[in-house]
């Protein structure tokens, strides 16, 4: 067999065109960047890691123009070039140097894929299996040579690229641009190192001095390396907004894979999670499986012309043998850095700050070393190439399959075998318990069966547990990092999850669903005002939003009611989530208002008198930050609230509730609650907006009392303030105890 795969699928043509070549780089730089570059420029640059990308593609484009220049000087293949310019001694010195970077590269990203495959898709499954069978493909991929690994790569580029733009544009939606600012804050130390992070991803573009022997058009060969450049700085520079705007700089800092994590955050809650993931993954595993792919090539490559060189020749099946020798090399060196964090760490050093210098400086100081070499390369006849690439066909559409049925193993569903030995739980119980790990690990393998968290829609907390700041802390520190719970499922609370369970057997659904049903159901809010575990997970760190937690309770208590079928759990409240710890319960009508004034309601009704009741629809608040002199003199720091949008009068359509805000409300009692089907005029319209103002501002003032701001405006402070920003950075906690809130609100008032 070994003899079949290296006579015959070996390519005996190896010419690849210029729009492979920017295929084939695209891959390598968007395999491994995507992954740990976003997180590599939050934790340095911060928000101006975007800056550091920037700096980074035009020094890569800078870096370009001199490879275009060595590479017109080049008469023969790089290697040997070397020895020309360096002497034999020095030329073999590099090309040691060479081979051990493209061997550690190789191993680090043989770690990379399959530390991936294994926290992302597979369970239970050795890292040895997995790493075995990723090897075994990239020997596959050997035989079959640079053109049809090229062919292959090329077919399935917009089959990556295009569900990768889709998943983008999908969280798009869920960005919050207050993340991105405030910018220009990291100092040029912090900038360089982040722009050096950038330049060690397309450090890889030197590899076009190799691909030179192996391109048909040798002038395209530079030329598409740019259009790659560009091409992944866009991804690069998307994606980094993108991650920033969702997860916030603090947090994504953090994070190991942020953009797998990304995925999960955009899914439908409660859905197949991993059989989308395992879609999604495509595009990391033929990303990284072409840069492995690359570096083992290459290192091959050197090797072949050592042996060349000594004397020896390779053919038939003797040509495959230095790469199988170098995977089992690769296979023992990853297997190390799985062994030993030491040793990885150790090489990672090596790799980001050597092996980036050396080979981004080799060129360098070969063009500063003398003369062009004279022009002039050997070329194939074009008959031969037709021939070749036609003899390609059948070979590279075996390896598509191939490639796409190991991609298969790792799609994982519900089939009937696991069917049988796993549970499938919609809730989460959280209970108030003294050693919540204990607790986990005795409910994860409680029984007969594997629980499986994929389809979990809502986690439920006691209240009592949520209060104590340390148990929470350590809570979602275990559930991050076991990564069995989705970030999507909605986090609420209750006095007793146990109370609650009781009432499962009066609901026609599992209580996770009715719970689920309850927050997407809620007439006039949106789903993204509902926190999520995954939100819970970055205030850990970012300590910049207050979010507020639904509070469930059974309707038929909290009203006195008769034991009936109409007691059924509803939110009777909300806990305060504020900046990274529980800040107490308010009433419905504040967190509501809270939901009005961060454009959460699609619609808002409110009760501005004890028989007016007024809704406003396609409403949207500004928030500003300001200053004036008040009382004394003295300045007052202003939140101040604009709210524009059409509203309508509901004589009588909503059930009436007592609010605490409308008492002053009935010291100005007016005759304008049978106006709904009379024309307004100017003065009923300023009184319905001042109605309106009292009652927003009698909310503001009243969460102001609990420290609590439902404008949520220190999110937004460095961007709409650098001064209050860095003021209130180190002491957060004086924010709400500084500030005023006061709306002003244009409502245009319609009649019937």
């Amino acid at each position: 067999m070994l003899e079949e795969i290296g006579g015959s699928m070996f390519s005996e043509n190896n010419q690849i065109s210029g729009r492979q070549v920017f295929r084939l780089l695209t891959y390598d730089f968007l395999g491994m960047g995507t992954l740990l570059l976003p997180t590599m420029l939050a934790d340095t640059a911060g928000r101006d890691g975007i800056f550091c990308i920037l700096a980074g593609i035009l020094s890569t484009f800078l870096y370009l123009k001199l490879l275009r220049y060595l590479l017109k000087g080049m008469k023969t293949n790089y290697p040997d070039f070397l020895k020309q310019k360096c002497g034999k001694v020095c030329g073999y010195v590099l090309w040691g140097g060479y081979f051990l970077y493209f061997i550690l590269m190789a191993s680090y990203t043989a770690y990379l894929f399959s530390t991936l495959m294994l926290n992302g898709l597979v369970e239970n499954i050795s890292f040895y299996l997995v790493l075995l069978l990723i090897l075994l493909l990239a020997f596959y991929g050997m035989a079959g040579g640079i053109e049809g690994r090229a062919r292959v790569y090329e077919m399935l580029f917009w089959f990556l690229m295009i569900p990768l733009f889709l998943m983008l544009f999908a969280a798009c939606r869920e960005v919050k641009p207050a993340y991105w600012s405030p910018v220009f804050v990291a100092d040029g130390k912090e900038v360089l190192s982040g722009s050096y992070y950038v330049l060690f991803c397309y450090s890889m573009v030197s590899i076009v001095l190799f691909l030179k022997e192996y391109v048909a058009d040798r002038k395209k060969c530079v030329g598409a390396a740019e259009k790659a450049v560009w091409f992944s700085g866009g991804v690069f520079a998307a994606l980094y907004l993108i991650l920033i705007g969702l997860f916030g700089v603090e947090a994504l800092a953090q994070m190991k894979f942020p953009a797998v994590t990304m995925m999960s955050r955009v899914q439908v809650t409660g859905g197949f999670l991993k059989r989308t993931d395992a879609f999604m993954f495509s595009i990391w595993f033929f990303t990284l499986y072409a840069m492995l792919n690359s570096m083992v090539f290459y290192s091959g490559n050197l090797a072949e012309k050592v042996i060349r060189d000594c004397g020896g020749y390779l053919e038939g099946k003797k040509r495959m043998l230095p790469y199988l020798i170098l995977l089992l090399l690769v296979y023992g060196v990853t297997v190390l850095f799985y062994r030993n964090q030491q040793f990885l760490d150790c090489v990672t050093f090596l790799l980001w700050k050597i092996g980036t210098p050396f080979v981004v400086g080799v060129p360098v100081l070969l063009c500063l070393t003398g003369r062009k070499p004279n022009r002039g390369m050997e070329e194939r006849s074009s008959k031969e190439n037709k021939d070749e690439r036609k003899n390609h066909k059948k070979k590279v559409r075996v390896v598509v399959l191939v490639c796409f049925l190991f991609g298969c193993l790792f799609l994982q569903g519900c089939n009937v075998a696991e069917l049988e030995d796993k549970a499938f739980p919609v809730l989460l119980n959280i209970r108030d318990q003294d050693d919540f790990q204990n607790v986990w690990l005795n409910h994860e393998y409680a029984g007969n069966k594997e629980v499986d968290y994929n389809h979990l829609k809502v986690v439920l907390i006691e209240r009592s547990f949520l209060e104590k700041e340390a148990e929470v802390e350590d809570m979602l520190s275990m559930l991050e990092q076991e990564k069995e719970v989705p970030w999507n499922a909605y986090v609420m609370t209750t006095e007793s999850c146990d109370r609650l369970a009781q009432t499962e057997g009066e609901l026609d659904v599992l209580l996770g669903n009715y719970l689920e049903e309850l927050l997407e159901n809620t007439s006039g809010i949106d789903q993204k005002a509902y926190p999520t575990l995954g939100m819970l997970y970055e205030e850990r760190v970012n300590h910049l939003e207050t979010l507020y937690i639904p509070f469930v309770d059974i309707e038929g208590e909290q009203s006195g009611a008769v034991e009936d079928d109409t007691e059924k759990p509803q939110i009777t409240a909300y806990e305060v989530w504020k900046r990274g710890r529980a800040a107490g319960l308010v009433d419905t009508d504040t967190a509501r208002a809270a939901f009005f004034t961060q454009n959460f309601a699609d619609d808002y009704t409110l009760q501005l008198a004890p028989e007016l009741y007024v809704k406003v629809d396609a409403a949207s608040c500004r928030v500003k930050e300001t200053e004036k002199i008040g009382v004394g003199g003295l300045t007052e720091q202003i939140v101040a609230v604009t709210v524009t949008g059409e509203g309508e009068i509901l004589s009588g359509t909503v059930s009436a509730s007592e609010n605490p805000a409308n008492a002053e409300a009935e010291n100005t009692e007016t005759n304008i609650t049978n106006t709904s089907y009379e024309k307004m005029t100017r003065e009923k319209e300023q009184l319905l907006n001042t109605r309106m103002e009292d009652y927003l501002n009698a909310a503001a003032t009243h969460a102001l009392e609990k420290e609590i701001d439902i404008t949520n405006s220190y999110r937004n402070l460095g961007a709409d303030n650098r001064t209050w920003y860095f003021k209130y950075q180190n002491t957060p906690a004086a924010y709400e105890k500084d500030i005023k809130i006061q709306y002003l609100v244009e409502i245009n008032w319609k009649s019937e």
